[in-house]
């Protein structure tokens, strides 16, 4: 086993099955134990979507952790993939990779929770084929900030909040976490940034989150990026409108980036 990286939640170790063949897969070292939405979205909900991590479960150790067994993107993850310029981001295989991350919104949508850390380094790519976008395989993984879909729910003061890629109604909040899908949905918006501007960090010229709080709480928003197509920019604008009610949710953005003619 053979240390790789370190994940956005704990450190990530390649490893191999001992006994059979099967898929590649990585070992990861939780850095806390696993709340009770992100055991459900681990170990039942990854079989019902193609674009959730497939996870085989946890790991008993003697290191005093918990190990979660998962599959291994070949690609690794997308923020990276990016900044390396691996690939030509092209607006037909973003498209494509923002509808299959929709998809797999959507469905944690209809399970009454919130993915809560929506952002480029937790998306997996398992395979890119650039001449064929719609052959490209993405997932969604680390549901440690997963949420009940309940914006009144009392705010867990020890979570840590993402604050370059949530909502602003997150970090307005006093007492409640008012995570919903709207809050997923400014920061699918945010993600979508990133994505267009090949893996840049949101809000790269403030190194502390505390100014990037205050920047956003008076109102600057990230600009749009050079190459942006002008179609998905104004998708990624009304992601970002500041009260919830008035944005779209996953389903209504999944039919606005589908009628992008990509002819």
């Amino acid at each position: 086993m053979n240390e790789s990286l370190n994940g956005s939640y704990g450190k990530t170790y390649d490893a191999q099955w001992i006994s059979k063949e099967d898929r590649p897969i990585v070992l990861i070292k939780m850095d806390k134990p696993p709340t009770g939405y992100e055991l459900l979205l681990y170990t039942e909900f990854h079989s019902h979507n193609p674009h959730i991590i497939h996870t085989f479960g946890f790991v008993e150790n003697n290191l005093q952790s918990i190990l979660l067994l998962q599959e291994r993107a070949s690609h690794g993850n997308l923020q990276i993939l990016l900044k390396n310029n691996e690939f030509q981001s092209s607006t037909e295989i973003l498209v494509e990779i923002f509808l299959q991350i929709i998809e797999a919104m959507i469905y944690i949508t209809q399970q009454n929770l919130v993915h809560g850390d929506l952002r480029c380094s937790n998306v997996l790519v398992f395979q890119i084929n650039q001449s064929n976008p719609k052959e490209t395989l993405v997932k969604l993984k680390n549901f440690s900030s997963a949420h009940r879909n309940n914006p009144s729910v009392v705010k867990d003061r020890r979570s840590r909040i993402p604050v370059r890629h949530c909502a602003l109604e997150i970090l307005r909040s006093a007492g409640q976490s008012n995570y919903s899908e709207l809050s997923d949905v400014y920061s699918m918006g945010v993600l979508m940034w990133e994505a267009c501007s090949n893996g840049e960090v949101p809000y790269s010229s403030s190194t502390l989150n505390s100014e990037v709080q205050q920047r956003k709480l008076n109102g600057e928003k990230l600009i749009k990026p050079w190459l942006c197509d002008r179609r998905i920019w104004s998708i990624i604008e009304d992601c970002w409108l500041n009260e919830p009610q008035l944005r779209y949710n996953f389903q209504e953005i999944k039919i606005r980036l589908s009628k992008i003619d990509l002819e």
